[in-house]
């Protein structure tokens, strides 16, 4: 019994130990006989670095509006403790302008860049560069401007609330290298505590760039005002003063054939018009103490009266009145004065007088020959037609049409097809005048142009064909859109030079391009050049047989004298193909045709000539900017006399293809003719 309570005990503290050592991290013991299992070795991942957070900096922090400069994005990826990372991806990407690129890869330095620039709007505003790299974005505010619109004059105006002497205001658009910019967009807006009205409302910059506003102050509206214009960003004002205006001696009001035309309020006269047949009423405000008013014209007659007399009318509660009638055409100056003239009080109007029926219509084109479009450049010509009556005066709100009767199929175009003549002056042009303009497209024209028709609509008044003078009306304008080569020209030096060697002749020569008006061809124009030995020649002692010459003929001894099928003779090489064909070996045909078809000459299976004979020109050469290209043409010379050639030229500028040549005889230096120097021609019958 007490062995074997011991083994128990033994037992236990033996299990008990194992379950200890098990607890304790320790490791199985094999059995007996058996191979310890291989440990698994605990692999850590390495730590991949990410961007954790960037900075951004530009090389400067304002733009020109115009895209004229450009800065430095640089963006600096940082990880843990803000150490900079390489090879981090980041992208970039700008709300507004251009960026280089939108992707980079930072640098050991932890950098990377991309450039940017404003573009070309020319518009103000305010770009934000946003970066991104892992999780980590980052933004840069960027100030894009320069451009500016001004107001002429801009302080100092006074306006009476009354509209009777309006400002005129011209507002200009200009980039930020102080280019006015035609096609600007303008807003208009009124602040301040006094009253104005302005026209337009809004509108677009001529091709001076300006916008012109007429102000007027209103009734009621005495005080300060404001009109500020904004365009491409930028903002300009001009500042007026509104005063109550009091009673003056002034043309207070107008009224075309009893409908007014103005009122106190918003009067303005600047650009009254009429025709022959209507009546102008002209009312003075004639304060105390002028009790009548002389009207005077320098065309037309006052209240039916002789034609440029005066009419002096008595004042009525305050104003006088007086119609104004007109039997012809042009500009009439009124001016309206207290009939007591030692007051010299007094006040001026200026009226455009028209014509009515349509008779004669003539177009006139300024320039006549313009370029054609490419890329961003485009010829234009201004198209003016005037429209008179059977007398010969101008036709006021006639309105033309404009059509393109031969177009070329490149996109020309005019803009508007309608325009109505002039009723008035001060739009550059004269009176009964209209305007389109002509935009070329990408095809250039014939030599005779493109025509264009004018025609009056709802007449049968319209301008006649080149040539054709059926009516009284003028023939359609012609304008010729160039820049296609139309035609090359070769160009010989009258010298010759030698190769290094002397074997060979270097013939200096050059080529013209140009296009259907004389105007050369782009510079850079690239022309294509190739050379054919097409004729060769019989003879010896420096000179060519003359075709079917008599010539001494060797068959065996003694000589005895023959008619020989000597000459010039084209290239056996008909299809000029480099092969020889069957029935071109020995083929004989006199180049300067003067005799039929000569017998049938050697056959030696080679062509005759060999291309070679025709020497060398190079593959390719580029015009300047006067059309012309040079280049050396260089030939063996034992070519010289006894080889015609056939030189080529081939070009292709925006899609229009010219092909010019020229055939000449190889000449020689007068120092190897005598004494003659060359061999006999290489070539036999």
């Amino acid at each position: 019994m007490q062995i074997t309570h011991l083994k128990r005990t033994q037992l236990l503290f033996v299990s008990a130990l194992v379950l200890a050592l098990a607890g304790c991290g320790g490791r199985e013991v094999p059995a007996a006989g058996t191979t310890p299992a291989a440990s698994t070795p605990v692999v850590t991942p390495p730590v991949v670095a990410t961007t954790t957070s960037l900075t951004l900096s530009a090389s400067a922090n304002t733009l020109k509006s115009d895209g004229s400069d450009s800065i430095t994005i640089t963006a600096t990826a940082l990880g843990t403790g803000n150490s900079t990372l390489s090879g981090q991806a980041v992208t970039f990407a700008a709300s507004t302008g251009q960026l280089s690129t939108n992707t980079g890869t930072t640098d050991t330095t932890g950098k990377a860049t991309a450039s940017f620039t404003a573009g070309p709007s020319g518009i103000n505003r305010t770009a934000t560069i946003t970066v991104t790299s892992g999780a980590a974005t980052m933004q840069l505010p960027i100030q894009i401007a320069g451009s500016t619109i001004s107001a002429n004059p801009s302080t100092g105006i006074n306006l009476p609330d009354d509209g009777t002497t309006p400002a005129t205001i011209v507002f200009t658009a200009k980039n930020p290298a102080g280019t006015a910019i035609a096609g600007a967009a303008v807003t208009l807006a009124k602040s301040g505590v006094g009253n104005i009205s302005y026209s337009p409302t809004s509108g677009t910059t001529d091709v001076n760039g300006q916008l012109s506003v007429v102000v007027s102050g209103v009734v009621g509206g005495a005080g300060s005002a404001m009109l500020t214009a904004t365009a491409l960003g930028a903002t300009g004002s001009a500042t007026f003063t509104v005063a109550t205006a009091a009673s003056t001696f002034s043309i207070s009001a107008l009224s075309l054939n009893t409908v007014a035309l103005t009122s106190a309020a918003t009067n303005s006269f600047s650009n009254t018009a009429m025709k022959i047949g209507d009546s102008l009423m002209v009312t003075v405000t004639a304060p105390a103490p002028t009790t009548s008013v002389t009207f005077v014209s320098t065309m037309g007659s006052w209240n039916g009266g002789a034609a440029q007399a005066p009419v002096t009318v008595g004042v009525v509660n305050g104003t006088a009145s007086a119609t104004l009638t007109t039997a012809g055409a042009g500009i009439a100056n009124i001016q309206v004065i207290d009939a007591n003239t030692t007051n010299q009080t007094g006040d001026t109007l200026s009226v455009a007088m028209t014509a009515v029926t349509a008779a004669t219509i003539t177009v006139q084109a300024t320039p006549s020959v313009i370029q054609k479009s490419s890329g961003a450049s485009a010829g234009a010509s201004t198209l003016i037609a005037t429209v008179n009556d059977a007398t010969g005066q101008p036709v006021g709100g006639a309105p033309v049409f404009f059509s393109i009767l031969n177009p070329t199929g490149g996109g020309e175009t005019l803009s508007p097809a309608v325009a109505y003549t002039t009723s008035a002056t001060g739009n550059g042009l004269n009176l009964g005048q209209a305007k389109v303009t002509l935009t070329a497209g990408s095809l250039s024209s014939t030599a005779a142009g493109i025509q264009i028709n004018a025609k009056v609509l709802g007449t049968s008044v319209t301008t006649e064909p080149a040539g054709v003078n059926l009516t009284t009306s003028g023939n359609d304008a012609a304008v010729v859109i160039g820049g296609t080569a139309a035609s090359m020209a070769f160009g010989q030096a009258t010298v010759l030079g030698v190769n290094s060697n002397a074997t060979a002749y270097v013939l200096p020569m050059s080529i013209t391009v140009a296009d259907g008006n004389g105007n050369p061809a782009p510079a850079g124009t690239v022309v294509s050049l190739s050379l054919w030995p097409i004729a060769w020649s019989t003879g010896g002692n420096c000179s060519w047989d003359a075709d079917r010459q008599a010539t001494p003929a060797v068959v065996g001894p003694p000589a005895v004298a023959a008619i020989s099928a000597a000459g010039t003779f084209l290239n056996e090489d008909i299809n000029e193909n480099l092969i020889l064909d069957a029935g071109e070996d020995g083929a004989r045909t006199y180049y300067y045709g003067t005799f039929p078809a000569a017998p049938a000459g050697s056959v030696d299976t080679a062509i005759t000539p060999a291309n070679s004979m025709a020497g060398t020109v190079p593959a390719t050469v580029t015009t300047d900017a006067t059309g012309l290209a040079i280049f050396d043409l260089t030939y063996p010379k034992s070519s010289a006399l006894w080889t015609v050639v056939r030189l080529r030229a081939r070009t292709l500028v925006q899609g229009s293809a010219a092909v010019g040549e020229t055939q000449f005889r190889f000449g020689a230096l007068q120092s190897d003719l005598s004494p003659c120097r060359l061999p006999n021609s290489p070539h036999q019958f």
